[in-house]
This record gives structure tokens, sequence and C-alpha cells, in this order.
């Protein structure tokens, strides 16, 4: 294992982390995160190969105990979610959850987020120019509501707790614990009571579907449905509105190939899928070992595992020029798949979600016409919360 990443994987930078992480995997399969001590495991394959590996699980409860969160309800609900469950436990959640997420269901949301996306750009449209990601920033929110039936007079409600939930995922300060424990409360009892609206009067939702999904004879029981609505609302809030800003500004970044969407539209998909190889939001996923493995080193159980989508998205020994960015790499068939949304049994189920929005907000973007960066892109601070993404994307028309 090597100690020489030099940044932590914490830090909100720019192109200095994958620099980090290239000269790291070049000689070395692993490396030391100075921050946690968790192994970095930097290479697609391991990472692919690590994410199917029964030896790791998730982190559980590790970070809550770390920080002295012992009880209450911040820490209930978290010990519940998909995200640190393993086992029969986890695997029935996910059977239950992917018969309600089904892709024909987000589909079916394409239309309503493509105009949610216009209206959003309309100030930007008006004064030829401004941050797309500012106006942007409520679209995965606006899709997620949608999906669950919330009403659109409280989106901005659920944004908001969902922006001071979003740490739970990572080390919090004292002070963000004790938000987090309001902002839960207030989310799971805002969410009870329109599960139990649904029970009564189903809809055309995923909290209806929720409700009706079965799988080998059994059913979410209301609180689990109440846990897991909350669930998707936080975990794909920050990292799909981060992934908006990353793309964006990926293709910013990368003028001709912005021209190069901006003249076929048919590589829409392509380009949202090669910016989220290039420039993930999320860009590593937590794991614990269980059993011991050996990589550079032998890694001894219970180490904390960081599976490193943004080093094995860039691993040149499985991507052809893998530093280059380049719309048209999806667009035939047999392309290596990314590993942004993770892989094995905790492949996020939220992943067709959260392309769809990416995708119908840049189409918005290409609706007005020629864009240019209206300042460095590459001088734009980067910032972290759950996801990694730049502080803005600021534009000019024409």
């Amino acid at each position: 294992m090597a100690n020489v990443l030099g940044v932590t994987m914490g830090e909100p930078m720019g192109d200095e982390l994958h620099d980090a992480l290239a000269v790291a995997r070049r000689d070395h399969r692993t490396a030391a995160d100075p921050a946690t001590g968790a192994t970095v495991v930097l290479r697609y394959d391991d990472c692919e190969q690590l994410a199917h590996d029964r030896r790791i699980d998730g982190v559980g409860l590790r970070l809550f105990d770390l920080l002295g969160v012992g009880d209450g309800r911040l820490r209930s609900w978290y010990g519940g979610l998909m995200f640190t469950t393993e086992g029969a436990h986890h695997d029935r959640l996910r059977r239950l959850v992917a018969r309600a997420f089904t892709p024909r269901a987000v589909e079916e949301l394409r239309i309503d987020t493509a105009r949610a996306a216009t209206a959003a750009l309309a100030p930007v449209r008006a004064d030829g120019g401004g941050d797309l990601g500012a106006a942007l920033g409520t679209l995965p929110m606006q899709a997620m509501c949608r999906l669950l039936g919330v009403p659109p007079e409280d989106v901005p409600e659920f944004a908001a707790w969902a922006d001071t939930l979003s740490v739970v995922f990572g080390v919090m300060t004292p002070e963000q614990v004790a938000a987090a424990e309001v902002a839960i409360g207030d989310l799971l009892a805002y969410v009870d009571r329109l599960v139990e609206r649904r029970r009564r009067d189903p809809g055309p939702d995923l909290i209806t579907a929720l409700l009706a999904a079965e799988a080998d004879g059994g059913r979410l029981t209301h609180d689990e449905v109440v846990a897991m609505v909350a669930n998707l609302l936080v975990g794909g809030h920050d990292t799909t509105r981060g992934q908006l800003y990353n793309t964006l500004h990926t293709l910013v970044r990368h003028p001709a190939e912005l021209d190069r969407l901006a003249a076929d539209r048919a590589l829409l998909a392509s380009a949202v899928n090669e910016t989220m190889r290039i420039e993930p939001s999320l860009g590593f996923v937590p794991r614990t070992l269980v059993e011991p493995v050996v990589l550079d080193v032998e890694v001894p159980a219970g180490s904390l595992l960081l599976l490193c989508s943004a080093s094995a998205n860039r691993d040149e020994t499985h991507w052809d020029r893998a530093g280059t960015f380049d719309v048209t790499r999806f667009a035939a068939p047999g392309a290596p798949r990314v590993l942004t949304f993770g892989a094995g049994a905790h492949h996020c189920l939220g992943a067709a979600l959260a392309r769809l929005t990416v995708e119908e907000g840049v189409a918005a973007v290409l609706d007005l016409g020629p864009v240019h960066a209206a300042e460095d892109p590459d001088a734009v601070p980067w910032r972290i919360v759950l996801g990694r993404s730049p502080e803005r994307v600021a534009v000019a028309l024409g």
C-alpha cells in the first residue's frame, strides 16, 4: 500500500485529486487516505471485484459510533437504510423497492422533468447567461418528489431537509448532528402522513407502488416505507445535484465536445455517461472488511475500504484514452461500465433517475443555444457535502 495521495478523499478539489490518484494508481493497487486511515482501492478490476465480494460489508453505524451518536431518531433511521444494512434484511428491502422503483416508472417522468428544466433556465435565457448549476439545482429534488407524489409546493421544504441530512453519510460536527436530528424528525413525520394518505387514497406514484410491492409473500411495513422514502430523498438529492453541476462543468470546460453534442443530440446519453465517468459526484464508496483480503499487502479484517470510482473510471489499463473526455465514448455497444453508481448488492437503485435528471438538464441547456464559459472553469472552487462538485457553472449565451 502507498501513502502517496497527498490529498484526502474528502477534500473538494478539482484536478489535483485526479492527478494524485493517477500517480498512486500507476504503481499501486491501493493507497492510504491520510484523513481517515482508510485503504483506497484504486484500480477498476479490484473495485468491481470487491463490490461483489462477500468479505466486505457496508459501514453500518461505524461513523455514528466514532462520533458518539449512540441513540436518537437519526441513528435509528440511518441504521435501517439499504446503504448501511447487509444480508437477508438488505436483500429483502432491495427486492421490494426494485418492484416499485422500475425504469418504466422513472421514464414516465422525462417529459415533466424536461419542462421543469426549461422553466428553471428561463432567467438564464432572459439575462443572456448565469449560473447553470444554481438555476437547475432543485431539478433532482423536483424529479424525486414528482416520482413520490409530493405536492410541488412542498418541494422547497423537502430540499431544505435533504440539504441538512446529506451530511449524515460522512463525518459530522456536533452542530450538524443536532440539526440533522431535528430534520429527520420533521421529514419522517411529514412522510408518515403522506404514506398514510396514499394508503387510503392510492395514486400513480412511487409511495403507492412501495405499499403494494410484494416479494416472496412479503411486503414493506408502514415504518419501512416511511424510512425508505426518506432514504431515497436524502441519498439521491446532493449526489444527483452534484453530478448535474459536474456534468455541466465538464461540458463547458470542453467546448469542442459540447459543440459535438449540440450538433448531434443522439449523443446525449453517451455524453452524460462520459461526464459521470470523468467527473463523478460521489467518487468513492465506503465499505468495511469482515475478512482480510490481499491487495498490495494483506488488509486486515475491520479495515475501512474506499472503493474509488473516481480512480477506477480513469484506470488506463481498462479505458482507452482514459483521461480524454469524449462524448461519443458510450455511443457504440461494448463500452465498459462506469462504476459511478457502484456495483454488486449495493448498486444504486436510483441510477436511472439520476441519469434521466441530468440528461434533461443538459438538454435544456442545449436548447438555450450556444453557451460558453463566463469565467475560467479551472479557477472555480470545489465544495463537498455528500457529493463533490464545483461551486458554480457560470456561462454566457451566444
